[in-house]
């Protein structure tokens, strides 16, 4: 009996070397203080455009690119976000934002972080159980899940446990449909993670290296579809 092709089995056959050697550099952002490293990397980006099958239009000004980045997430990380240059479809800038995003939330979630008037985090002590909340707060935002936390406290409820938090959200303004977007985005990174983790060939101890910046492309460098390709054209 043949064996069965995995989604993972798939999308590793999408994953060329330039690919992962972006993804292990951008892992490098990684430490000790996380759980994450290139095999999260490699689940999310899975996850957002199916390794850059399923990436949008440029200039887009919903989530866009590779790892899906929102308009206002890619230019607070310095992005450029255009119809002529939209980085968001770079693999190497991409992966460094989305990782340095994920870090970022990480560090939202280990402490009390203001986030908006009146809103902060709960923090989390378990490294393991706040990266659901970090995943599911790059698939819906930091602030949404920052009030069902408060909103799981109001309750009597564990604010630290994603079990707990993860049922209020459908008392936000969020519809049926994204509720339930969220709770399988988290579980579903975490499932991939772990067989990424089992036969993906990217070095695991990446998130040791040193970071490496990558070339600029310059200013006469600018991104066309062609044919269902997006092509970096440089005069």
């Amino acid at each position: 009996m043949p064996k069965k092709v995995s989604n993972v089995d798939i999308w590793l056959t999408r994953e060329t070397s330039h690919v992962r050697k972006a993804l292990e550099n951008a892992s490098s952002y990684f430490d000790s203080k996380d759980d994450f490293n290139v095999n999260t990397l490699e689940a999310i980006y899975a996850q957002e455009s199916s390794f850059g099958l399923l990436k949008r239009e440029h200039g887009s000004k919903n989530p866009a690119g590779e790892f899906h980045l929102g308009v206002d997430t890619a230019k607070r990380y310095g992005l450029s976000v255009a119809k002529g240059n939209d980085q968001r479809f770079d693999i190497d800038y991409a992966s460094i934002t989305a990782a340095r995003y994920l870090k970022d939330l990480n560090k939202f979630f280990s402490k009390g972080t203001p986030l908006l008037k009146g809103l902060k985090t709960i923090p989390i002590q378990d490294i393991a159980e706040r990266r659901r909340f970090v995943l599911a707060s790059y698939n819906v935002g930091e602030g949404t899940i920052a009030k069902a936390q408060r909103l799981a406290l109001q309750a009597g409820k564990d604010p630290t446990d994603w079990n707990n938090v993860k049922e209020f959200l459908k008392a936000l303004d969020l519809s049926a449909k994204k509720v339930k977007e969220i709770r399988e985005y988290v579980d579903n990174v975490s499932e991939n993670e772990i067989e990424f983790a089992q036969k993906s060939s990217a070095d695991k101890k990446a998130k040791d290296w040193k970071f490496t910046k990558p070339k600029s492309q310059g200013n006469k460098c600018h991104w066309i579809t062609k044919d269902g390709h997006h092509i970096l054209i440089c005069d």
